[in-house]
């Protein structure tokens, strides 16, 4: 784990020691959740690939339902 630096004003940061106690955690551990769950945790291999393959359809026919040629592919 890493030590970070964290400003805020003093407001705040009394509110938050607060919220830390009242849920039996360190600040640390507090801020550290606080910010997992902003930016989420890591995905695991299979979540990845799940969330990737659900993603938006790739359009690699056109109209007609037809695949470009190697010369439309690499000429654009």
């Amino acid at each position: 784990m890493k030590n970070v630096t964290v400003t805020m004003d003093e407001a705040l940061l009394q509110r938050a020691r607060v919220a830390a106690a009242r849920d039996g955690k360190s600040l640390s551990k507090f801020v550290a959740e606080a910010v997992e769950q902003r930016v989420g945790r890591p995905l695991t291999q299979i979540e990845a690939l799940e969330q990737f393959l659900a993603g938006p359809p790739m359009r690699l026919l056109d109209e007609s339902g037809k695949a470009p040629s190697r010369d439309q592919i690499y000429d654009g």
